[in-house]
């Protein structure tokens, strides 16, 4: 690989699978009190759901700082290699201020920073993709540059049973958790522009899964060659009956369909028992 790609761990991206790509996660951080853990390297998710249910202090998460960064791109550099690192969105994290920041300080390298305008299995995507891009010989221009023309054309629609998950962190607001907390209501969130909205709501949580697939399978058949991702908190069961109902309604063009267990960094956003579809046309075979 010709350019080294950087990402950071709301990819989802475990170091056994980092080291099969050959990509550099740098670390967000879990809190449980004054405990500041890194994501996936001192907290596992099993580690994670067997302290959330002894902690008394609910969790949340703090990003790298730049010098965490840096050392990654120093590394880099000194072997002359240029470096596009992809990070989530900026709506939701200040992860890619200290990537920006940490690029600055390393001037000697070209060094491409890209906000994904997205997390977790949509993060996760683009880094694949960049990697198969830099297999083939793309520069690292070449590669943010497909990175970002293909914003447009990636989706997220969720459902988490617990809404207070996301507003205690800040995700959602605190009307719109405590009325659907009171009306029984279990919206279906999308990700837009990297912010989460709300694409329906309903009344239960059968048909919320329900209204998410429909809407995801009428969109996938709008898009041509597409890569899917179902992802789950620790709900592997209802993301196999996800997968399953996707597939059994979508033949061409999708080109790949696999089942992603969510890190701790992103469960304590979304809460135990949320499940999401992701999808890409990234448009590299």
């Amino acid at each position: 690989m010709s350019v080294a790609i950087v990402t950071d761990s709301t990819s989802d991206i475990d170091p056994l699978r980092a080291q099969e790509l050959g990509v550099d996660v740098v670390p967000l951080f879990v809190l449980f009190g004054e405990r500041s853990l890194k994501d996936y390297v001192e907290l596992t998710r099993a580690q994670f759901y067997a302290t959330l249910h002894t902690e008394r202090v609910l969790p949340n998460t703090s990003q790298p700082s730049a010098a965490m960064f840096e050392a990654v791109f120093r590394k880099h550099a000194s072997a002359g290699r240029d470096i596009v690192c992809v990070v989530i969105s900026q709506s939701l994290s200040g992860t890619i201020n200290a990537a920006s920041t940490a690029a600055a300080a390393v001037p000697e390298a070209r060094i491409e920073v890209v906000d994904s305008q997205t997390v977790a299995g949509g993060l996760r995507m683009q880094v694949e993709q960049a990697v198969r891009l830099s297999n083939r010989g793309a520069t690292a221009a070449e590669i943010a540059e497909n990175l970002r023309q293909n914003w447009d054309s990636q989706r997220l629609f969720a459902i988490a049973p617990d809404l207070s998950h996301l507003e205690r962190t800040g995700r959602i607001g605190k009307a719109k958790a405590v009325l659907g907390t009171l009306l029984r209501i279990v919206p279906v969130l999308r990700l837009r522009s990297g912010n989460v909205e709300v694409e329906a709501q309903v009344r239960t949580f059968n048909r919320a899964i329900e209204v998410m697939i429909a809407t995801a399978v009428g969109q996938i058949r709008d898009y041509g060659a597409t890569r899917l991702l179902v992802m789950h908190t620790n709900a592997a069961e209802l993301a196999a009956r996800v997968a399953q109902d996707l597939r059994s309604r979508l033949s061409s063009p999708v080109r790949s369909l696999s089942i992603l267990e969510a890190g701790p960094v992103i469960a304590v956003h979304a809460g135990p028992g949320a499940v999401g579809v992701f999808y890409l046309d990234d448009r590299v075979p």
